[in-house]
């Protein structure tokens, strides 16, 4: 069988809004990648993978695509956000090449709510959770003429209802798992934000799947569980030195958000990385609640040169109600014991959460602004399907119905109290008086742009930072119309 594998498109508005052209479509799509290394370690060996996003390709290249080189089934990702995007990709496939013709759809979206997602009659099959071995054992059955409604961690519609079969188990040995088929993706098209790169090239890795935390915002369990896996330390150092030896990369950025959760392996991991010595510079997530000042000290010594940490708020009743699990006190703590081992910092904000209001928003910009952080990354509270505040936000303010609006950008819900225009100037302000301001230029003068690397990057996303701090509309006004 040949099958294709796409990330859905952007339309052409989309990608000429310097948010999300510029955020939307800057990482590889790896669990695609790892999908297609599976398919190609069991046999399947046409396999191809169309990132049409940062591809700049449309639904009907996609059809083209399908058509021209005699592709037998489809496989699409989708976030919520990019859920309709995938919807036009799959109608203009059936509306061309027959209702006949297999599309399967995987990802947050379909995992979350799989009664909206298979809504569409264009999809056949819904992919729940870990996809690798569930889209693996469709495509053998169907190339051997079998019915594949025997499959674990599937949904499909049968007349009007909507079947889902028995979960599939999560993989306990990610060391079992090939590493993802970045030779598929055009490798060169990804590029970093210019305060989050050092080195060139910098590719992307996940050194976990599962978050074992329980902040009621996040919805990273919708396909990875939430029990906490790793691979073992010589799998990631492996992985490391694949990168460096097939793509020439000189960076990587660990992805996950929980990096640092187990104490003992990341010190492993550390202790591989410095006896194997590859001399590559490398740059993590994680909380503030797993890490102390020795584990950041070690880590500097091993090539990190930053962290990004997930704060959210600066106000301790809000912490407590999202169920954060920290208080300012200890972001402050953690943070300072980066900045005094050398790490270069990134805290992620967002702004209206349930019971947020303009006094804990101003308050949360005061705390960014008095500590020692290099950048920010400032989302507007976008309560996603299957997360506990999607559930609760209509008790504490307006929700949009409509998920085509749901990309972090825009105000989709709005808390009591508040108005659609205030949190946007609220957004503009965060970003306004953390970067515009002489501390922060001064530090990114002599932190980030004495590499010649970071300095073009600056050049070509100026205008990211000027929209972020100066726009008069909100980047995600673009919905799909």
């Amino acid at each position: 069988m040949k099958i294709l594998l796409v990330n859905p498109p952007l339309k052409e508005e989309e990608r000429r809004n310097p948010v999300i052209g510029t955020l939307f479509a800057n990482a590889m799509p790896l669990g695609l990648g790892y999908i297609a290394a599976v398919l190609l370690q069991h046999g399947i060996s046409d396999v191809q993978i169309v990132d049409a996003a940062a591809e700049h390709k449309t639904a009907e290249d996609i059809v083209e695509k399908v058509r021209r080189e005699g592709i037998d089934l489809v496989g699409i990702s989708a976030t919520t956000y990019s859920y309709f995007d995938a919807v036009d990709v799959a109608r203009a496939i059936k509306r061309k090449c027959g209702n006949g013709f297999p599309i399967v759809l995987g990802g947050p979206h379909v995992s979350a709510i799989p009664s909206h997602a298979m809504d569409c009659e264009a999809f056949d099959y819904g992919v729940l959770g870990e996809g690798e071995f569930t889209f693996l054992e469709m495509v053998q059955k169907m190339g051997r003429g079998e019915d594949v409604s025997t499959v674990k961690g599937i949904c499909y519609r049968r007349d009007d209802d909507l079947i889902t079969t028995p979960s599939r188990p999560l993989v306990n040995d990610l060391d079992t798992i090939p590493f993802p088929a970045r030779h598929l993706m055009r490798t060169h098209l990804y590029a970093s934000l210019p305060t989050d790169v050092r080195y060139l090239p910098k590719f992307t890795q996940i050194p976990t799947r599962g978050c074992p935390f329980q902040c009621n915002f996040c919805d990273s369990a919708a396909v990875t569980g939430k029990r906490y896996r790793a691979p073992s330390p010589k799998y990631l150092v492996d992985e490391m030195e694949h990168m460096k030896t097939e793509f020439g990369v000189r960076e990587v950025a660990f992805a996950a958000t929980t990096f640092t959760v187990s104490h003992r392996k990341t010190e492993e991991f550390l202790d591989e990385l410095e006896r194997r010595r590859l001399g590559m510079a490398w740059t993590a997530s994680t909380r503030v609640d797993v890490v102390d000042k020795d584990l950041l000290r070690r880590m500097k010594q091993a090539g990190c040169w930053s962290i990004r940490m997930g704060v959210e708020s600066g106000n301790d009743d809000v912490l407590k109600f999202i169920q954060r699990g920290m208080t300012k006190d200890e972001v402050r703590r953690v943070v300072t014991w980066a900045d005094e081992v050398g790490l270069q910092i990134k805290a992620f904000f967002i702004l209206g959460h349930l019971i947020d209001s303009p006094a804990t928003i101003k308050e949360t910009i005061d705390f960014a602004c008095s500590l020692p952080l290099d950048d920010v990354t400032v989302q507007i509270n976008t309560p996603l399907p299957n997360t506990p505040q999607f559930a609760m936000a209509p008790r504490f303010g307006t929700l949009d119905p409509d998920f085509s609006r749901y990309n972090f950008w825009r105000p989709v819900f709005v808390p009591h109290g508040m108005t659609h225009d205030e949190l946007l100037w609220w957004h503009r302000e965060f970003y306004k008086r953390f970067y515009w301001r002489t501390k922060t230029i001064k530090a990114h003068l002599r932190k980030k742009l004495c590499h010649w690397n970071t300095v073009v990057n600056y050049a070509k996303t100026f205008n990211l930072f000027v929209y972020l701090a100066f726009k008069r509309e909100s980047p995600g006004y673009l919905g799909h119309q």
